[in-house]
């Protein structure tokens, strides 16, 4: 191996093998050959790193985060290798990595008063992927035996947020607070109650396509879509207006092909919606070809967006027929529903005209009504 060689360098980005250990010139420098790669694509279970080691496999690398479960600090693995034969074998989480501290070789070097390691409390992470860079393939089928594959664990509100760290897309989880079950009906009228129905459909038949969500903000589209999580067991990933931009990005469709069956929502998507007359718009084509068409077929996500401009202003080729399975208005409730809504709470107010739902649920909240008694009365 070269003198000034260090497979420890973080590789800038890291963004290859999802990884901050440089796996495959690792391998070559160490046994001057290119390896066949073995990956697992599913999860792996966390007993699986264990089971490598027991069998005589040599720890060369690992990454630890740091995280903060239930108001308590827990430091565990993130990326672990091993070299068993001409093998090596590299667990690693792709999400929630907060903090991360890179140990060396050297570092699992046992003082003389040492014992073993330090026990450290479980945590609530995610579990272990694996790839298995390899020349000879008894090696291989060697390690396959070892791992031991977690069954896929499928939830309703599966809710993930989607992040950039150091030039890698990742996912967190997060829980998703929803109201109990809400009376679709009283609050958004049968149209809308109809509509969901329809996309709950869509989401448990695996359809994929587009569902364009529009009104002014206190109309109730995110307490519907939240109703929506609630129906599905299919990963949901969130983008954010800012991240939406994330579409452009070259490597995204690469990212969403770990994820086929998924749902993308975006939220407050004007800029990635918005007609290419108006503006060089390069998230559209992207968004065309995971609606519909051969890559629409591949990867099987639907996508659920949020706007509030007007829909002349919405590209044309998004809503056309067989691409786009829902579209629905979201606007103020008139004074008879809403005064319907008022006695089903048990509230005594009445409505003196059309009213956000916004308005209706949050009485408490007179925040905007004082200021502007401020601005009248100076």
């Amino acid at each position: 191996m070269r003198k000034d060689f260090n497979p420890f360098d973080l590789k800038s980005p890291p963004a290859d093998y999802q990884s901050f250990f440089n796996l495959p010139y690792y391998y070559i420098e160490r046994f001057g050959t290119h390896p066949n790669v073995y990956d697992f694509a599913c999860k792996v279970s966390d007993k699986s790193p264990a089971a490598v080691e027991n069998a005589g496999g040599e720890r060369i690398f690992l990454l630890e985060s740091e995280k903060i479960v239930k108001d308590k600090q827990v430091v565990s693995p993130s990326e672990i290798c091993y070299k068993l034969g001409d093998a090596l074998v590299h667990f690693f989480r792709r999400e929630g990595i907060l903090h991360r501290i890179a140990l060396l070789p050297e570092d699992f070097d046992k003082g003389e008063d040492d014992d073993e390691e330090a026990p450290r409390e479980e945590s609530e992470a995610d579990s272990y992927q694996c790839k298995v860079l390899y020349a000879n393939d008894e090696d291989c089928r060697r390690v396959v035996n070892l791992i031991k594959r977690e069954p896929e664990r499928k939830r309703k509100g599966n809710v993930h947020l989607l992040c950039s760290m150091d030039g890698m897309l990742m996912l967190q989880r997060f829980e998703v607070k929803t109201p109990a079950e809400a009376d679709l009906e009283l609050n958004y009228g049968r149209e809308a109650a109809e509509k969901f129905d329809k996309i709950s459909d869509a989401l448990g038949s695996n359809k994929n396509g587009l569902v364009l969500l529009s009104g002014d903000p206190g109309t109730g589209k995110s307490t519907f879509i939240k109703q929506l999580t609630k129906k599905t067991t299919r990963k949901v990933i969130y983008l954010s207006s800012g991240a939406a931009e994330q579409i452009t990005n070259p490597d995204f469709l690469t990212f969403m092909m770990r994820y086929r069956n998924s749902v993308l929502l975006l939220e407050d998507a004007e800029k990635v919606l918005r007609t290419r007359d108006e503006q060089d718009n390069t998230a559209i084509s992207n968004i065309l070809n995971i609606t519909d068409g051969i890559l629409g077929d591949c990867l099987n996500i639907m996508v659920v967006a949020t706007f509030n401009i007007d829909r002349e202003r919405i590209d044309p080729a998004l809503v056309r027929k067989g691409r786009l399975l829902v579209e629905h208005h979201f606007g103020p409730i008139s004074k008879d529903a809403a005064d319907v809504i008022f006695e089903k709470i048990g509230s005594e107010r009445r409505a003196s005209g059309a009213m956000t739902l916004a308005e209706i649920y949050n009485e408490e909240d007179n925040f905007h009504e004082e200021e502007e008694k401020r601005k009248v009365g100076f």
